[in-house]
């Protein structure tokens, strides 16, 4: 009899009457196959070569960030090729240079920076003063995954705002009416307070205030830029001096910089998946059919973060020179996140958008991020599902499967115990319980380093390289008041040209693809022939969506246009 999990993803193959799985042909095992019963020479075999994986792939665990491996063993190394290519790219532009170091003092000779190919202007220079375009950020930017709606009033309480302020004068808008309707969101980087900074920086804790017009636009209605209340940090407003606003918007793009560049790229895509890919190494036979599911997604990332950790965060590396936070601040920011970060909700897509309130498209009509990528993550959740049916013919058969209870048992065991520590990881007693909770952590294993990499990465240059767009790091003191402010003030904020510049190139390699497209393996591990007509159906299926993604943007107009997460541009792996 089937049942509802086995109707919702079908079986590809006949099970045995025992509920175990034999292959012939290649080297797909559980480890309780019956297989192994006639074959116990190559059941030792396997348990030896996981003794050896675990004395190479150790844990470590230092400065408060998620656990990675505590020296890289030899087969996570970049291939040749690979090194090659990324070797290139930073030759191409190590010979790039400033004519010179001075802004000037318009800001429309700010344009002259992008005369050195292949550090080409972004594609709109006037974004940074448009309010309709600083709602887009949140919602397909490089850190779309911040905007919540507010759903409870209190959440106001640090807000020099009251419920009958109007924030829509065209609409005569108070802020109880945008609650009541929906209509409310906020982005609050309460994190960033106490946070440390380079010597001399000043970074903001700020809190925004956005409301969805009649014609479906997101827009700032307000922003402090500080957490608590006081006469030295103002509301600012859209109907303030258009300079002073302008600055607040600055300042509150620099705070969200470095919640983007620290917490939702490097910390929790790069950093937390290094975890699940240790302990996969270290509990998973490379025989195991979840290895071979999950490997092509592992693809370079030990090696990739190692140096993520040794250029970026290391003393007097790229974080001390172009992020206000710098390296300290940013393992801060990391360590301070950890804690809050739970698998089945900020690690889990469907289940991050209910929890921040946003998942409705009459709640907002046009949030390209939360559309496309739904479409990726749902195409990967049939593709797991069916696969761990295939091999998983009863939730009775995933319990007695010792190797991935024995992955699922280092998730959520705390850190001091050896464990990762991650919070809130589906199951029960530190086992799958059903095929459904492995098929949920897989599946944002994959979406986490492919689809939400993608998502955090890619447009880096396009968000970064105009310094008023997104700054990364400013100088001097955020306005106190709401005195009228000058073209002057502004580029008085900027870091040194030579700076920004070293950010362009930081953000220009960043943002490169140099590995295939989602779907298309580096390396095939699955060879089973019953698994691979599953990869070919998820191939099928990736194409669907990377064309519904193309017919979106067709339809879309110019501002809401978002190609960042067309499969077709989306890499298997946290690879750069």
């Amino acid at each position: 009899m089937q049942t509802e999990w086995s109707k919702e993803f079908p079986v590809f193959r006949r099970i045995t009457s025992n509920e175990s799985y034999t292959i012939h042909g290649h080297d797909t095992f559980l480890p309780n196959d019956d297989f192994y019963k006639t074959h116990p020479e190559m059941l030792e075999k396997r348990k030896r070569k996981l003794k050896e994986a675990r004395q190479d792939f150790v844990y470590k665990h230092e400065d408060g960030l998620p656990v990675m491996v505590k020296k890289i063993p030899y087969q996570e190394w970049f291939s040749f090729g690979y090194a090659m290519d990324l070797t290139c790219e930073l030759v191409k532009l190590y010979f790039v240079g400033l004519d010179n170091d001075d802004w000037g003092d318009k800001i429309e000779d700010f344009k002259d920076l992008y005369t050195h190919r292949p550090l080409i202007a972004p594609s709109d220079l006037e974004r940074w003063t448009s309010d309709e375009k600083f709602g887009l950020q949140r919602l397909l930017g490089v850190n779309s995954n911040a905007i919540r709606r507010v759903k409870d009033m209190a959440e106001l309480k640090k807000l020099q705002v009251h419920e009958h302020d109007l924030v829509l004068a065209s609409e005569k808008l108070t802020v109880k009416d945008a609650f009541t309707a929906k209509r409310l969101f906020i982005v609050d980087h309460g994190i960033l307070q106490d946070c440390p900074t380079i010597a001399e920086v000043i970074l903001c804790c700020p809190i925004a205030l956005f409301v969805r017009r009649s014609d479906g636009m997101i827009v700032p209605v307000a922003i402090q830029l500080f957490q608590n209340k006081s006469k030295n940090n103002p509301v600012f407003l859209p109907s303030d001096d258009e300079k002073t606003w302008q600055l607040a918007k600055m300042w509150f793009n620099n705070a969200d910089a470095q919640v983007h560049q620290s917490i939702s790229h490097l910390g929790y895509t790069h950093l937390i998946m290094e975890g699940f890919a240790v302990a996969a190494h270290r509990h998973l036979s490379t025989s195991h059919p979840i290895f071979k599911l999950l490997a092509p997604h592992f693809l370079y990332l030990m090696k990739i973060n190692m140096l993520s950790i040794k250029r970026l965060l290391g003393k007097g590396e790229v974080l001390d020179e172009v992020m206000s936070s710098g390296a300290v601040g940013g393992k801060h920011m990391i360590a301070k996140f950890h804690n809050q970060w739970r698998l089945n909700v900020e690690g889990t897509l469907p289940a991050d958008l209910k929890a921040r309130g946003v998942e409705d498209k009459e709640v907002i009509p046009n949030y390209p991020f939360r559309d496309d990528a739904l479409l990726t993550y749902n195409a990967i959740k049939r593709y797991v599902g069916m696969y761990v049916n295939l091999y998983y013919a009863s939730d009775k058969v995933l319990q007695n499967d010792y190797e991935v209870q024995d992955w699922r048992h280092d998730m959520d065991l705390p850190i001091p115990s050896g464990g990762l520590g991650v919070a809130d990881v589906p199951g029960n007693n530190g086992m799958f319980q059903t095929r459904h909770e492995l098929t949920l952590v897989v599946t944002s294993i994959i979406y986490t380093c492919s689809v939400g990499h993608a998502a955090v990465n890619f447009k880096q240059y396009e968000e970064y390289a105009f310094p008023l767009n997104y700054p990364s790091k400013l100088n001097g003191t955020p306005p106190t008041d709401k005195r009228e402010r000058t073209e002057r003030d502004i580029i008085a904020i900027l870091p040194p040209k030579p700076k920004h510049f070293k950010l362009m190139k930081v953000a220009n390699i960043l943002s490169n693809r140099e590995t295939k497209a989602l779907g298309d393996f580096e390396v095939d591990y699955i060879q089973d022939p019953d698994a691979l007509e599953l990869v070919n159906m998820f191939r099928k299926e990736l194409e669907t969506v990377s064309q519904t993604i193309k017919e979106r943007n067709k339809q879309r107009p110019q501002e809401l246009q978002y190609a960042y997460l067309d499969p077709q541009s989306i890499p298997n792996s946290i690879s750069i």
